[in-house]
This record gives C-alpha cells, sequence and structure tokens, in this order.
C-alpha cells in the first residue's frame, strides 16, 4: 500500500534540545516508543498555535511562538497506529527549564543523540528521521526584523516603499557603484529594487535576506544600507554588506552599522560565521573588513565578468568564537 492509500495522521512535532545538545524524548502512556513532544492540530488551528497549546498540555511549559523555528513539514510512519502515515510540521525548540510529563504522557527524558539513536525500534520513525538533520539546526534563531537596531548614532530599520528616493541618492551615482555588481540606478529601477526589498522582513531559510536602511538617529536622515543574507543554516553562515553616501564615508558608520549586524548574527541568531564578499580593489571595504575583525580567506583572481573586464574577488570571514576573544 502506497503512502496515499494509506490513512494520513497530521500532527506538529517539537525537535526539542537544551543547552548541552540533549534532546527532549516522549513515551506516551501504554507505549514503549519515545518521540519528540507534539500532537495533533484542532480545527483551523495554525501550526506552530498548535505546537504552543500541545507543548502546555504535555509538559506544563509556556513557550512563546517566536522561540519555535519552522523545519518544514515531513513525513513518516506513524508511531502508535500501525498502517497510517503520518505528516509532520516540525519546530525546533531550544529549551533550558524543567519540563513535567502530563496529560496523556507517562515519560519525558533527555537523550544524548547516541542515547536516542540506540533506542532503535523504540524511536519512532519520524525522531529518527529528524535525528538525520545537522545538530547545528538546533543551534539557529531566526530573526524577524519588525524593531529598529540603535547604536550610538545609527538606526537600523527595515526598508519600506518610502525609501526610494533616499536609496536613489546614493545608489544612482558612479563612484557608489563602482565596485558593486549594478550600475547606477535609475529612480525607477530604485523604486522595483526597494519594493523588491521590502517585501523580505525576515531570516528564516537559506536565501533569505535583509537590505537595511543606515538612518542617523539624529536628523533621521538615510546615509546608506547595510546587507545581511542568510546562507546556510546546516552551516551557520551568513553574509555581509554595506554602502554608504560619499558624504559620509570615513566617519565609521559602516563600522558601527556593521559590528551591530554581526553582534546580531552572533548572539541573537547564534550563527558560526559571517563572510563579505567584495571586489580587492576597493581599499575602503577591505580596511573595514579588517577593522571587523574578519581575515582574508580568498582571492580569487579573475573569476568574474564584471562591467566588461575580468575583476578578481576577496573572501574576508570571522567566526563567532574569534569575534567573542576581541
Amino acid at each position: 500500500m502506497t503512502d496515499s492509500e494509506r490513512p494520513t495522521i497530521h500532527v506538529v512535532a517539537a525537535f526539542t534540545t537544551d543547552h548541552q545538545g540533549r534532546i527532549l524524548m516522549v513515551r506516551k502512556s501504554g507505549s514503549e516508543i519515545f518521540m519528540q513532544p507534539g500532537g495533533k492540530p484542532e480545527a483551523g488551528e495554525e501550526p506552530a498555535a498548535a505546537l504552543v497549546r500541545e507543548l502546555a498540555e504535555e509538559l506544563l511549559i509556556d513557550v512563546d511562538p517566536d522561540e519555535l523555528v519552522t523545519w518544514g513539514r515531513h513525513e513518516a510512519d506513524a508511531a502508535n497506529e500501525p498502517g497510517h502515515h503520518l505528516v509532520a510540521d516540525v519546530f525546533a525548540l531550544r529549551l533550558d527549564r524543567e519540563v513535567t510529563a502530563a496529560a496523556e504522557i507517562a515519560e519525558a527524558r533527555w537523550f544524548t543523540r547516541e542515547e536516542a539513536a540506540a533506542l532503535g525500534d523504540r524511536l519512532a520513525p519520524l525522531a529518527r528521521r529528524m535525528l538525520e538533520r545537522p545538530p547545528t539546526r538546533s543551534q539557529f534563531r531566526p530573526f524577524r526584523f519588525t524593531e529598529p537596531i540603535e547604536t550610538a548614532r545609527l538606526r537600523l530599520r527595515p526598508i519600506t516603499v518610502n525609501d526610494v528616493d533616499a536609496f536613489h541618492a546614493f545608489q544612482s551615482r558612479e563612484d557608489v557603484a563602482r565596485f558593486m555588481l549594478f550600475e547606477p540606478r535609475s529612480h525607477e529601477e530604485m523604486a522595483a529594487k526597494v519594493a523588491e526589498w521590502s517585501s523580505h522582513t525576515a531570516l528564516e531559510r537559506d536565501g533569505d535576506y535583509l537590505e537595511i536602511p543606515v538612518e542617523l538617529r539624529t536628523g533621521g536622515r538615510v546615509i546608506g544600507h547595510l546587507y545581511l543574507s542568510l546562507r546556510s543554516v546546516d552551516h551557520l553562515t551568513a553574509e555581509i554588506g554595506w554602502g554608504l553616501h560619499p558624504d559620509f564615508q570615513g566617519q565609521g558608520f559602516a563600522e558601527e552599522g556593521a559590528r551591530a549586524l554581526l553582534q546580531l548574527a552572533f548572539e541573537r541568531m547564534r550563527l558560526h560565521r559571517v563572510f563579505a564578499e567584495l571586489d580587492p580593489r576597493n581599499d575602503a571595504s577591505v580596511a573595514l573588513c579588517r577593522r571587523l575583525g574578519m581575515r582574508e580567506e580568498a582571492h580569487f583572481r579573475q573569476d568574474m565578468w564584471f562591467k566588461g573586464a575580468w575583476a578578481d574577488t576577496g573572501i574576508y570571514a570571522v567566526l563567532a568564537e574569534e569575534l567573542s576573544a576581541r
């Protein structure tokens, strides 16, 4: 019998880890099978809301939906309903507080990955599949950009469609576009770009990115932008970039804003590595990378056709542990 022919059960589940990397498994009354905490959503209930409710009922804990990291929809054989096909919306959850088995849960226990794998047939098929995911996935924390980030002189805030003129003021300039992958942008091109960028508001999945206006706290003028792209959740890696209006270069603004983004990446999102990809002829950006503690990792010779000629690419990067040691 194929999966489509078998009765399907829809559930939500939490791949839950603690600060030691141990995994929380639960066992229902009358069963010897260990599985991830969770359960069946009620009619019309959103997956995250259903999981918050199930965790409160089964483990007596209150979880904020923002603590849940979406791992997508996964399929497996049902553990306690023979002949059924399981479809699960799985979320990662970092939990550093006590849990209490309640409702239909007979036992809630923390396992190392090796202990969980050693359960063999006592481990639910879905739980076994989740163990195959890279351990780094459980460390990652998504970032939803809803509130400004303020530094001593700057405000980094979500971009809006009202930022077209401010961005056009510097991205239309030859001296700004010189080392960028784009030519000076017309107002129409800028409007299309800002409309596109304003739809990107979170860093949750590979390829997500944020274009961030850099605004002076005094006066509110937009003087440039910062860029942060989530390149790999499995490898906890992001890319950072920047660009300022020439009138505001050489005053430490790019460094101030970039440091705030690095702090966000490493402390808030718990990433491992952040890199910058740049034109090695851009002396100002190279110097900024070095001031930020980023080391040169690569210099690719004539690896891309850039504005009518072959050009080099430089890669600079910093690890979380390197930045925290400074």
